[in-house]
């Protein structure tokens, strides 16, 4: 009998440490978007209603920012992003108030638009809150040619992800659980659209 209680503990110790591995592997963030095989963790998201301009009247923007940036408000209720960090979001084609529609959505490079289609993509892996402007106002950044987001949405809570193809061919994906920072307007009568 004594041989087989060494045995037994360290088969004991072996899943215990077993055990322990895995709970450190999972405490990295499931909140995250990967682009050139570099993980990014996504610390917060908004839902921001655009206004101001005819051409984007039924369009928001869902935003999502790293570590080192955070959303501010003023008493109008409108967006400041702080700080410097990696910047990633999708404007859709949204005629409804603070919700998104559950269910598969897709680049839309061609009007007409539907409820949750996605006229554009885009990130910044270097946004600077100096240069105080969001993607697409002042440059061209990298598109994204296609792709989809699926949501499911139940109270305030939201469940995102995501796969997209860059237009240089590179693939843009990772995933969103958690609440959406809501009721925030950005001006963008700033914004002008070649005919």
């Amino acid at each position: 009998m004594k041989p087989t209680s060494p045995k037994l503990g360290l088969v004991l110790l072996f899943l215990l440490l077993i055990a322990c591995q895995k709970t450190d592997s999972s405490s990295t963030s499931t909140n995250y978007f990967k682009i050139d095989d570099q993980r990014h963790s996504i610390e917060k998201a908004a839902f921001v209603n655009l206004e101001d301009n005819p051409v984007l009247k039924d369009m928001k923007v869902l935003l999502f920012i790293s570590d080192g940036l955070s959303f501010d408000a003023n008493s109008n209720r409108e967006l400041k992003i702080r700080g410097k960090g990696k910047l990633m979001g999708f404007i859709i084609y949204s005629q409804k108030n603070e919700r998104l529609k559950n269910g598969d959505h897709f680049i839309n490079l061609r009007p007409p638009s539907e409820e949750g289609d996605i006229a554009l993509g885009f990130y910044n892996l270097n946004w600077d809150e100096k240069d105080g402007l969001i993607h697409y106002e002042e440059d061209e950044g990298p598109l994204m040619l296609a792709g989809k987001v699926t949501v499911l949405q139940k109270k305030d809570l939201v469940d995102l992800k995501f796969n997209f193809t860059t237009e240089k061919g590179k693939i843009l994906k990772g995933q969103y659980l958690g609440s959406l920072q809501k009721n925030l307007i950005y001006k963008t009568d700033q914004i002008e659209f070649e005919n």
